[in-house]
């Protein structure tokens, strides 16, 4: 890893594709000095990270059920922590993404969020649609346009000659 400035993807005022929303500028910031500041973050590779993060997703699994079990402010304090340590996953991970493309930290992270923001609008046509006002869709329906729609997508990926 070489030496990095402090390193902004976000102007200020506007958000464009690829970019993050400001609010998450901070966190981006904490991890870029991570990297370039802390031995044991700037050692870390894809592959030494694949650990912690089945470690992280299983511990906010059990968070979750116990939440689910008994939704105490306690158990849903525990959620959002969990949920904080599998997001400095997704995190970290978009960080080493940018280190071996030359982007500034931050530009993976805001193709990641602007893909899902995609998939979600994509996958969910039916909640999406302009013509449905605040009508909830049946769920038959709902289900029935995923599968054809997840089927669509993955004949797609396999005429281009990859696997999902």
């Amino acid at each position: 890893m070489g030496e990095r400035d402090e390193q902004s993807s976000v102007d200020q005022g506007a958000v464009g594709p690829g970019q993050v929303e400001p609010r998450l500028q901070a966190v981006i910031d904490a991890m870029a000095t991570l990297r370039r500041r802390c031995p044991w973050s700037s050692r870390q590779d894809h592959q030494s990270l694949e650990k912690y993060a089945r470690e992280e997703t299983d511990e906010l699994i059990d968070a979750v059920e116990e939440f689910t079990t008994e939704p105490t402010p306690e158990n849903r304090a525990a959620v959002i922590e969990e949920l904080g340590d599998v997001f400095y996953q997704v995190l970290f991970h978009s960080a080493l993404l940018d280190e071996s493309s030359g982007h500034a930290y931050g530009h993976s992270l805001g193709a990641i969020i602007d893909g899902l923001e995609a998939k979600l609008i994509r996958r969910h046509p039916l909640a999406f649609t302009d013509d449905s006002g605040d009508e909830m869709a049946s769920l038959d329906d709902v289900e029935r346009e995923y599968r054809r729609i997840k089927a669509e997508e993955k004949a797609a990926v396999r005429d281009e000659g990859r696997t999902p």
